[in-house]
């Protein structure tokens, strides 16, 4: 099976074709590239990105999107979020998704994995599923190291992946131990509207609707920042 990120170029490899860099910004918490088809994000992981006064050494303006989305396949953290980055400013699948991941989804009583720290998730369904397994990188209050989800994902009911997950390239080590009956869900800006990841889990994604969201980043905004210029979107799993 080819790997999701080549699946994922794939899909918007002729998008791509004639298109150029406009604009980007690395901020702290997100990357966000700007091209004719649009604006695209992708997560940061500035505690794994390399020292020195120039990080990225090159100017990417000008150049040609295919090229800078093909960064996605290195393994380099900040290259691969700058790709993924490209290809999400040409995705736009999915539909307009106002309801609430609750009331798409049973939790009630079921053994439910997620993977990253989303919050307010975990702050509504802890006090009704069976048993929660929070997989973080992060040193936080009782989190599981991602490492150790082989142990716990087959017997989950319900799984959600960060989208961040594709930036790090550990998309497919979670999705592997998933059982076949469980929901899957990857969720997050980072997360591409893609068909073709739609095919392995439903999309809990989101689509930038305006440019404003540039200036947003490069003044180091998280979530919460980014919120008012994005919308959700829905992709049902294939």
């Amino acid at each position: 099976m080819k790997l999701l990120s080549h699946l994922i170029f794939e899909e918007v490899e002729n998008k791509l074709e004639n298109l150029t860099i406009l604009d980007y910004v690395l901020g702290l918490s997100y990357v966000a590239v700007k091209t004719e088809a649009g604006v695209g994000l992708a997560y940061t992981f500035r505690n794994e990105i390399g020292g020195g006064c120039n990080i990225l050494n090159r100017n990417l303006k000008g150049e040609p999107a295919k090229e800078i989305a093909r960064l996605f396949f290195s393994v380099d953290i900040l290259e691969s979020a700058i790709g993924l980055a490209t290809i999400n400013s040409c995705l736009d699948n999915g539909e307009v998704d106002n309801v609430d991941i609750f009331e798409r989804i049973d939790f009630n009583n079921k053994k439910v994995a997620i993977v990253g720290f989303f919050k307010p998730v975990i702050e509504k369904i802890k006090d009704i599923v069976d048993e929660l397994f929070i997989f973080e990188l992060k040193d936080l209050p009782g989190v599981i190291p991602p490492n150790m989800a082989k142990f716990y994902l087959p017997a989950c009911d319900v799984v959600i992946i960060s989208g961040t997950t594709l930036v790090n390239k550990t998309t497919e080590d979670f999705l592997c131990y998933c059982n076949d009956s469980s929901i899957k869900i990857l969720m997050g800006p980072t997360t591409p509207l893609s068909n073709e990841l739609a095919k392995f889990a439903n999309i809990a994604g989101s689509f930038v609707k305006s440019d404003e969201i540039m200036d947003a980043v490069s003044k180091g905004a998280g979530m919460k920042g980014v919120k008012p210029f994005i919308e959700k979107r829905w992709l049902q799993a294939l």
